[in-house]
């Protein structure tokens, strides 16, 4: 009955844990299968281990998603010690982290590639492959050899993480941590993941584009859209500034790619209501063990990303794309709408 109710988005089950009972049991059964949890001499049995295995990682979920603020608040809901909850919880990131490859990564094979740009296509930025921005998670443990080099904007120290993102939410890539103090332009001239666009199989995508003229001219190597706050790069377009528009076709082409741009920043609210540690900040003083935390959130949300397709509804993230029923249809969008074939 559990798993059937946790499928719920509206579920007690999932306002603690942020994920499904099945979900849960696929991390044990991983956990278990690769020996991250062995059996001890209180848990010697296989069928224990997987039950104390689901009990360490919805404790290890409950702190993540903020719905308990101590590990010894767990006890009275799992029958184990809080210290049992707090080691595991450092094991839990540690080997989470260590499979983010498997979850966050960039568009793997030319047909990934061809449709994660076909998004982007669609909504009149041909050539891109996902958005970049940055994010400040706060450093509450920052320790006080760090305090000053970890406060950049903000009137607190913070750890700055990269991350690159598509259309449909999901996380390509993270790098970080960065202390606070650092922007955006110092942290993209070190980020694996932008090199890898100039330097790698990216460089080699070819992508057509209408010219002013009305040609279709082709060109090589993919981008990604960024804010002004980054350097000017061939794999890193911006909006044109305010006082470079000469034109309405540079203006619209700033306000479209600022729109789209928003991805990114939707992620970052995605991951901060979600996973509610990352808004109040970390907790710990290792900075491996914040970035640890950090990875395992984006793990985390690229898991869950099934899950956030309601079926038989329209999607609640549109992304720009216009509801079948909004009046903005001349005709049917599709055979497959529902709405009628003209509206007067």
């Amino acid at each position: 009955m559990t798993a059937h109710i946790s499928k719920n988005p509206q579920s007690a089950f999932r306002a603690w844990f942020r994920m499904p009972l099945f979900k849960v049991v696929e991390i044990a059964d991983r956990f278990v299968m690769e020996g991250w949890l062995r059996l001890s001499h209180h848990c010697c049995t296989l069928e224990k281990l997987q039950i104390k295995a689901e009990l360490l990682i919805m404790g290890s979920l409950a702190m993540i998603s903020g719905t308990l603020l101590n590990f010894r608040q767990l006890k009275t809901v799992t029958n184990l010690s809080g210290t049992d909850h707090s080691k595991f919880f450092l094991t839990f990131v540690e080997n989470m982290a260590s499979i983010s490859d498997e979850y966050v990564h960039m568009p793997q094979t030319p047909k990934d590639v061809s449709s994660t740009m076909k998004r982007y296509e669609e909504v009149g930025l041909p050539g891109a492959i996902g958005s970049i921005d940055v994010v400040h998670v706060k450093w509450s443990n920052c320790p006080a050899g760090n305090f000053n080099r970890s406060k950049g904007k903000e009137s607190y120290p913070s750890l700055a993480f990269e991350c690159v993102t598509d259309l449909d939410r999901r996380i390509l890539g993270v790098f970080g941590p960065q202390f606070g103090s650092q922007n955006d332009k110092h942290i993209v001239k070190l980020d694996p993941n932008v090199r890898a666009l100039s330097e790698g199989r990216f460089s080699e995508v070819e992508w057509q584009y209408y010219a002013e003229d009305g040609s279709i001219k082709t060109e090589t190597g993919v981008y990604l859209i960024c804010d002004n706050g980054y350097i000017c790069w061939p794999t890193l377009i911006c909006p044109y500034m305010r006082s470079q528009m000469s034109n309405r076709l540079e203006d619209y082409f700033s306000t479209n790619l600022e729109s789209v741009r928003k991805d990114v920043e939707c992620v970052f609210g995605i991951l901060k209501s979600r996973w509610s540690c990352l808004d109040r900040g970390f907790k710990y003083r290792k900075m491996q063990t914040c970035q640890q935390i950090f990875w395992t959130c984006a793990v985390l949300h690229n898991m869950m990303l099934s899950e956030m397709v309601r079926e038989g509804k329209p999607s609640r993230l549109q992304c720009g794309e216009h509801l079948a029923r909004d009046g903005m249809w001349l005709e049917g969008p599709s055979e497959s709408s529902s709405a009628p074939a003209t509206h007067k």
